[in-house]
């Protein structure tokens, strides 16, 4: 019962004129070649002026930051992950005016993780464009959809523990493939039956590298399908796949990016808030699709006894023991 973790927003971006002292004139662009991609920039430091900035993807461990450069009439559109996981960017560039694309105006590109959270990334350079009139306003708009994690990512063989304490029971309301939600992006999830402010415990070691606490409300209307209505903590693993702890109670998580957290350690307060028709937690292991419109869940297997290993199953009931 949860939404998709990725956003799709507009950023409208508009430049002023060139200031004085720049040259006018546009680059020359052979018209019989079909625009390419630029190359990732891998300095910040950019050359030009700084004509619009603007934060996107904005959660507790990192947010994206879109920025338009401008040198002459030359104009370069770029992005910065400063999460501490890569991100998957997909993008697409319309209603242009008094500005013409000079590569592709659409394209998917991994943005390279953060070294910590909220630290600075790399830049990597999603287009470049020329401005058709150097003394008029120029904008276009900007659409992207993000997924945290590498598409490349495959998980490596692990048994994880029950997402709740020691003792306690609950059973499954979704498994894999569950009809109501558990398809596309969540195919492999499972959600738990438990009541709101039931602990939740790291299924797997890994560290922090995004949480969200602040939101309120939950409902089965496509607002909730946003990624702020949930509250959630994502986890990465040693393999590089992403543990997806959602529906979280507001204010009810207990750890902060960076974090290290061992298998069994508390986490949050489970709850109902996002995507969801009752109270109950959804855990995955993901990473992002290959071209950042999705997720890309993977199957995986509990420790459900000392001695027993399961997939979560549809209306069974299952106590943690670890």
């Amino acid at each position: 019962m949860s939404g998709v973790l990725r956003t799709w927003l507009v950023v409208l971006l508009a430049g002023c004129p060139p200031a004085q002292g720049y040259d006018p004139r546009p680059p020359t662009v052979d018209s019989e070649l079909p625009p390419q991609p630029p190359p990732v920039r891998q300095d910040p430091h950019l050359v030009g002026v700084l004509d619009d900035r603007r934060i996107e993807l904005v959660f507790d461990g990192g947010q994206l930051e879109f920025e338009m450069y401008r040198d002459g009439t030359r104009i370069e559109q770029v992005v910065r992950n400063r999460y501490a996981v890569p991100v998957m960017l997909h993008w697409t560039m319309r209603a242009f005016d008094n500005v013409e694309p000079t590569t592709a105006v659409e394209g998917s590109v991994l943005l390279p993780a953060a070294p910590s959270p909220l630290a600075l990334g790399d830049t990597v350079v999603l287009a470049e464009l020329r401005q058709l009139e150097p003394k008029v306003r120029y904008q276009r708009e900007l659409y992207f959809h993000a997924a945290f994690g590498n598409p490349d990512v495959r998980p490596e063989p692990y048994v994880y523990a029950l997402p709740y304490p020691r003792g306690r029971t609950f059973g499954v309301l979704q498994g894999f493939h569950g009809a109501f939600s558990h398809r596309g992006s969540n195919e492999y999830a499972v959600d738990f039956n438990c009541p709101v402010a039931t602990p939740v415990t790291a299924a797997r070691p890994g560290i922090v590298v995004a949480i969200n606490a602040s939101a309120q409300g939950s409902g089965t209307s496509p607002e909730f399908l946003d990624d702020r209505r949930a509250n959630f903590v994502i986890i990465q693993h040693d393999d590089g796949t992403l543990g997806e702890y959602m529906h979280l109670s507001p204010s009810g998580v207990d750890v902060r990016p960076g974090q290290a957290v061992a298998r069994g350690e508390e986490l949050a307060l489970s709850g109902n808030t996002g995507f969801s028709s009752t109270p109950h937690l959804h855990f995955q292991v993901m990473t992002a699709s290959d071209d950042g419109l999705a997720k890309r869940s993977f199957p995986f297997t509990f420790a459900t006894t000392p001695r027993r290993v399961s997939a979560p199953l549809q209306g069974q009931r299952y106590t943690a023991w670890e």
